[in-house]
């Protein structure tokens, strides 16, 4: 007995009835054994790809017009490139280690196609097997093989099409991480959610023993309601509940990390440590250190200032500090370990929100050049934004060794 349809989209059923070879992976769809002719005139069996979009039971359109091929370069019936279909030969990466070799281009005439996913992948393949059955009559890509969806592991609940629409999906696969832990969930660690939320680590576990309370509201992604509030959830709860529509493999644990339980981050590929207590921030820094776990340090200050004429405003800074098993130090010079005082000025107010979310900002752009998604020419593990300056730092960079 065959497999269930790969998708309900009425294209793809369309083209499974049919009996196309069809399969979804990384947002991509794939379409296995067209037959088409190489040089010497021999059948050859490729595999078309496109980005795919799926809306549940909807008939998506396609981003545009364009296909790879993987295979051999492919030819007419009388021995000549198929230039008119295939716009430029370079081997490229899709997904894992899934590669094409071949970009094609070619509308049917039409001004809007394709306008579906099926005539679509029909026009390709008709200029394919037309060729193909000049010497092989019986040249058919319709195999009735049904593949079953290969990603029923993805943490997302619906597809990132972002990713596949932009041909980045195997760059973007370098931030699948197993397990990454956020030590304290306020206003810049919700925000440093807010960001890994969108990437496919598996598990995000999330550290932070405090209530969601109003000022949270005020420093958090979202909106939260007056009901929200009034149910007094604990913040890593609240943020479960706000990011589980979109996503799996949130864990929240409600509870601060001390001396008696700092271990619980053994195991972990990389730590997020947004906290704002000093001895806090030590203890955990020097357990990751002993361990080997890389982590990011992040730290945002707010200060009053009272300029020429009286007039008042604030000024701050955003710290971004990067730790690895290579590299760490730079902790005590860059990072405060003292007993904090109370910050009475930010706890106070509310219109900060964008120095959480630039603070928090800075940090996954870090954590995403660590991991290779973003260039990374410098290699510094501290940076500083001085907002009054609108200026960012860089320093602990490793030695040129070029």
């Amino acid at each position: 007995m065959s497999n269930a349809p790969t998708a309900p989209n009425p294209s793809i059923a369309r083209l499974i009835a049919e009996g196309f070879e069809i399969d979804i992976l990384h947002q991509h769809l794939l379409v296995y054994s067209i037959p088409y002719l190489d040089q010497q005139r021999n059948l050859k069996l490729g595999t078309l790809v496109c980005p795919y979009v799926e809306l549940g039971d909807q008939d998506t359109r396609p981003a545009d017009h364009t296909m790879w091929l993987q295979g051999d370069l492919p030819h007419m019936a009388d021995g000549r490139p198929m230039s008119q279909v295939v716009n430029h030969s370079n081997t490229h990466t899709l997904f894992d280690q899934f590669q094409v070799q071949h970009y094609l281009s070619n509308k049917n005439g039409e001004p809007d196609f394709p306008t579906n996913f099926y005539d679509k992948v029909a026009h390709y393949y008709i200029l394919f097997v037309s060729q193909a059955r000049v010497h092989y009559p019986n040249a058919d890509g319709r195999t009735g093989i049904v593949h079953p969806q290969r990603d029923p592991n993805s943490v997302f609940r619906y597809p990132d099409t972002a990713s596949a629409r932009a041909g980045i999906t195997a760059v973007t696969q370098r931030l699948a991480a197993e397990r990454v832990a956020i030590v304290g969930t306020g206003g810049t660690g919700s925000y440093i959610l807010d960001l890994l939320a969108k990437t496919p680590i598996k598990e995000v576990h999330l550290f932070d023993g405090d209530d969601f309370e109003p000022h949270n509201a005020f420093r958090t992604p979202g909106a939260a309601s007056l009901e929200n509030l009034q149910a007094r959830p604990k913040k890593v709860d609240y943020l479960l509940e706000a990011y589980d529509p979109m996503r799996r493999g949130i864990i929240p644990h409600a509870y601060h990390l001390e001396q008696r339980n700092v271990n619980e981050l053994a195991g972990f590929n990389f730590v997020f440590v947004a906290v704002d207590n000093g001895p806090s921030r030590k203890l955990i820094a020097d357990y990751l250190v002993a361990e080997g776990i890389p982590f990011i340090d992040v730290g945002m200050g707010v200060e009053q200032e009272t300029e020429d004429g009286g007039v008042v405003s604030l000024s701050g800074t955003c710290r971004v500090t990067l730790a690895t098993s290579d590299k760490h130090d730079h902790l005590q010079q860059r990072m405060d370990f003292r007993e904090d005082k109370e910050e009475v000025l930010y706890r106070s107010n509310i219109q900060v929100a964008d120095l959480n979310a630039l603070n928090a900002t800075m940090a996954v752009l870090r954590w995403k050049q660590f991991m290779g998604f973003y260039s990374d020419q410098q290699q510094a593990h501290n940076l500083s934004f001085a907002l009054s300056l609108q200026s960012l730092g860089r320093a602990e960079c490793p030695p040129f060794t070029g």
